[in-house]
């Protein structure tokens, strides 16, 4: 099967348009189709950040939701395993969207972090979880309720002193507890949920 250029008729393999991938045709108009996902936020909102929006990523995370990110990750790669994977795709790279027409990739708008969580917040409808930090913030791994018994060697005498709740990640072994960050953190998410 081919897929035909529609400003001069040049037809080229439909292998090279796979997940949503475009090209410049020789006549310098871009060529290829859209790759329909159709992914319905109501079952489970899963995103997959681009490499320029790291920093968005801690505070999905904390909101408690599933996003992966990967340093290095080639742009088809990325979008291969997002549409596999059935995630969104969230990017600053205006060249990604043009590259690929899948109705999964979101071009943010804002640079800014909070801006950036603001935006996704707004455009899903997300409503603030009734708890915040149930994911490991360095791997994206679901964290588990520990007793301090079971962690004791992983954590400072003085934290162990000060608090009661430890949260696990099996993933890759991080204990994390409520401290002063932590504090920081909701606060800001809490802003953020009201102003989205």
């Amino acid at each position: 099967m081919a897929i035909s250029c529609q400003k001069c008729g040049r037809q080229y393999d439909v292998t090279l348009f796979q997940y949503g991938r475009t090209i410049n045709c020789a006549c310098g108009a871009r060529v290829g189709f859209e790759h329909r996902l159709n992914l319905d936020p109501r079952n489970g909102l899963k995103f997959f950040a681009d490499v320029n929006v790291a920093r968005l990523v801690r505070w999905l995370r904390a909101a408690g939701i599933d996003t992966l990110w990967e340093d290095a990750i080639a742009d088809d790669e990325l979008v291969r395993r997002a549409i596999e994977e059935k995630r969104f795709v969230l990017t600053l790279d205006k060249r990604l969207a043009r590259e690929f027409l899948a109705d999964n990739i979101i071009l943010l708008e804002s640079e800014n972090a909070r801006e950036q969580f603001r935006e996704i917040v707004a455009r899903f409808k997300i409503k603030k979880p009734d708890r915040f930090f149930t994911r490991c913030l360095v791997c994206n791994t679901p964290l588990e309720k520990v007793e301090s018994g079971e962690i004791a060697a992983e954590i400072p005498p003085n934290v162990l002193a000060n608090h009661d709740r430890f949260y696990f990640c099996r993933n890759c072994e991080k204990v994390f507890w409520q401290g002063s960050h932590t504090r920081r953190m909701r606060q800001q998410l809490e802003q953020m949920f009201e102003i989205g």
